[in-house]
């Protein structure tokens, strides 16, 4: 028996498994949720519907593909082990490969899910280059694809639409929301400072703010360009302070640049009008390291349990969250709602396809294409490229003796009024 990596709940497959197996060992999600196994079967029966996928169970993403490997158990199990094919009820059978974040090695795998173990669907790995590849791959063989993990627009440049679906909005739409909000504050913010990641996706974010300070008529006063691998934060406060007042600073970084924005601007008493934090200020690690300093920070998140959605198996997020956490022992982020969703779009796109031959990949790609469907993780449609169609990330601020994160936009979401001008760091 070829050697395995172990990863919570389930068994991934070594590049070794790979090299001196004919046919590798892979986690399989079935009717009693994962469990390890080899597979050696060829095509799919009739009653059975294959999903295959990969993502990097081992690596810096490890932590967030168990999530996302989570998230597609929990679907299975909520579903009862079923999804509903041509009217008729299939058993559901998951393949699951380790690709390591490593682009060639997605490619790989994706011909060998195709090829080898004859998936019927591919659900999409994590990361925009391997994303990509998987997209080439499945390209070549004019197959479907749905993927959460990749938010950059090359995605729909390159792949979007005619071969991969994408679950999450684009990074250039991460900030529209927030900047709508800010625009219609009084007094009204003029002067925007923006820190920006050296790296294409985070590029893409600063390009969202950018366009939204130009069609709010603000003018952009400070820009600084930090390398992925940066440590010290002490140099952009200090030029913060030296470009006099500004009404809103847009941080496009990850959580620890947040945070490491925050203490420097509060030890050199640099106080925005708006600090907008990014993307993973509810990332457990900001509050649990900022403790009252993150009183009135903005955030932008593309999902909490708090929202107002509802599905055909929870009520709202807050039943959906409580129910994860039982069955996994930890607090679902944004990407379990998604990765639990995305099998029901194929489902949705399937229910009544022909019984004759209901994996047509070119039937299957304009059914998505018309697919409405009300989640836990929101409502799900998609533009012409393939995008969901989503406005922006919702609007939260770090409020009260928690503090906590109050949803304040959009309307139809808001649980609470968003106070600006911030008050000084605590």
């Amino acid at each position: 028996m070829s050697k395995e990596v172990k990863t919570v709940g389930a068994t991934a497959v070594s590049r070794r498994t790979l090299m001196k197996s004919a046919v590798a060992g892979a986690g399989v999600i079935g009717a009693s949720g994962l469990c390890p196994g080899i597979l050696r079967s060829a095509q799919a029966a009739d009653d059975v519907v294959h999903i295959g996928a990969s993502l990097p169970l081992t690596g810096p993403y490890e932590k967030v593909s168990k999530i996302y490997r989570d998230g597609y158990d929990f679907w299975t199990k909520m579903s009862g082990g079923k999804m509903t094919v041509a009217g008729q009820p299939r058993t559901v059978k998951w393949t699951i490969y380790d690709d390591e974040n490593n682009a060639s090695r997605t490619a790989q795998l994706t011909e060998k899910l195709i090829s080898s173990d004859r998936v019927d669907l591919i659900a999409g790995s994590y990361g925009t280059d391997t994303v990509l590849a998987q997209g080439a791959i499945a390209g070549k063989h004019k197959r479907v694809t749905i993927q959460g993990g990749a938010a950059s627009e090359r995605v729909d440049e390159e792949i979007g639409g005619h071969t991969t679906f994408t679950l999450i909005a684009s990074s250039k739409r991460y900030p529209a929301f927030a900047m709508d909000y800010l625009a219609k504050r009084s007094p009204a913010p003029k002067r925007v400072a923006l820190i920006t990641m050296d790296d294409p996706v985070y590029r893409e974010m600063a390009e969202g703010v950018k366009e939204k300070v130009k069609e709010h008529g603000m003018q952009l006063v400070f820009e600084d360009v930090l390398p992925m691998k940066v440590q010290d934060l002490r140099p952009t406060a200090l030029k913060l302070r030296g470009a006099g007042e500004i009404d809103i600073l847009y941080n496009t970084g990850w959580d620890i640049i947040c945070v490491k924005l925050v203490e420097e601007m509060s030890a050199l008493g640099v106080n925005p009008k708006a600090f907008i934090g990014g993307h993973l200020t509810t990332s457990p690690t900001v509050k649990q390291t900022l403790g009252k300093k993150l009183t009135d920070v903005y955030g932008v998140t593309f999902w909490l349990p708090q929202f107002k959605y509802t599905d055909p198996h929870f009520k709202s997020p807050a039943e959906f969250a409580d129910a994860f956490k039982k069955a996994y022992g930890y607090e679902p982020t944004y990407h379990a709602a998604l990765s639990y969703a995305l099998p029901m779009v194929y489902e949705a796109a399937l229910r009544d396809a022909d019984p004759t031959n209901p994996f047509d990949q070119a039937a299957l790609r304009e059914r998505i294409q018309k697919v409405k469907l009300e989640t836990v993780w929101g409502p799900i449609s998609f533009d012409k490229r393939g995008r969901i169609e989503r406005g922006g990330a919702p609007v939260i601020q770090w409020q009260g003796p928690g503090p906590d994160a109050k949803v304040i936009f959009p309307s139809e979401l808001a649980e609470a009024e968003g106070a600006y001008p911030k008050r000084p760091w605590a």
